[in-house]
């Protein structure tokens, strides 16, 4: 009984150090090194990196068949997730209008839905400029020689004497050039979206409203404009509207969702020129005996007439 129990703890200590060997020879001594893996056998961060990396290589290419190539086989909540996330991050950090473009069409095409990617779907594409006719050289004549000139007899004449009369001593012209003054070149206009600014604010109170600022842009003759962007910045944030979305509303028409006690800046262009700033949500004036209602902002944005400046 003895030596059966002496050989089973022989057993036991053989395979608990041939164990310990093993995978200190895997682990240690030789580990495994997967070259070449498979995206979804990597880690959750390297696969949101591969996903990201992905989405801005499109960005650059435009290859979507590429694009859906590396992307076969992970989990489309992964895929989702990195490009919902990449898409707020780019607009909340104002790159421009066409990368953001790009990406909401890359989500589009993998079934990837948020709501920051409508309005870069829905941006009209900026207008071709016509391109500028160039003037003809116009030919000149060539110059062709008069033919020889041929002299003629003269006929002789017998010479009379004749008075010699003193020729009119010439008269200062009393007659003085006109001096003509020309006009002045026309100054150029500039452009509208630089002459756009602040022609009305109004505040809107109504019960039981979500808290917004909406923003109308029209040109010269009060008629909207569509197609122009505008953004909405905030400490830490910022948001961005294209005019013309919601025709029910109107052609040069855009809103934004605000919360109370934020300072607000509105701007336009591309670039978000500012042209409001210290804008935020006010208590609409009540009677004592009505409830308070916090009021949003309607507020139109116009040119600037160019005759006084």
């Amino acid at each position: 009984m003895g030596g059966f129990s002496g050989r089973y703890a022989a057993l036991i200590i053989g395979v608990t150090i041939g164990l310990a060997l093993g995978l200190t020879y895997t682990w240690v001594v030789d580990p495994v090194e997967l070259v070449n893996t498979y995206p979804a056998l990597l880690r959750t961060d390297y696969r949101r990196d591969w996903v990201r990396l992905t989405a801005l290589s499109y960005v650059a290419d435009g290859n979507l068949g590429r694009a859906r190539a590396r992307l076969d086989g992970l989990e489309h909540e992964d895929v989702a997730g990195v490009i919902q996330a990449l898409i707020e991050e780019y607009a909340a950090a104002g790159h421009p209008a066409g990368t953001l473009r790009s990406l909401a069409l890359l989500a589009q095409a993998l079934d990837v839905h948020t709501p920051a990617m409508l309005v870069y779907l829905d941006t009209p594409d900026p207008p071709v400029p016509s391109p500028v006719p160039t003037s003809s050289p116009t030919p000149t004549p060539t110059h062709t020689p008069p033919p020889p000139h041929t002299p003629t007899p003269e006929p002789t004449y017998t010479s009379t004497p004749t008075p010699r009369v003193a020729p009119p001593s010439p008269t200062p012209s009393s007659v003085t050039p006109e001096r003509t003054s020309t006009p002045p070149p026309p100054t150029p206009t500039p452009p509208l979206l630089s002459r756009l600014q602040l022609a009305d604010r109004e505040q809107i109170c109504q019960a039981g409203q979500t808290q917004r600022i909406e923003v109308v842009v029209e040109d010269e003759r009060g008629r909207g404009l569509p197609g122009v962007e505008v953004w909405l910045m905030w400490p830490g944030g910022a948001d961005r509207a294209v005019t013309g979305l919601k025709p029910q509303k109107g052609s040069g028409y855009a809103d934004f969702s605000v919360e109370w006690g934020v300072n607000y800046s509105l701007g336009i262009g591309e670039l978000g020129r500012p042209l409001i700033t210290g804008l935020r949500l006010e208590h609409c004036p009540v009677e004592e005996d009505q409830k308070s209602v916090i009021g949003s902002w309607h507020i139109v944005l116009a040119p600037r007439s160019t005759e006084t400046e």
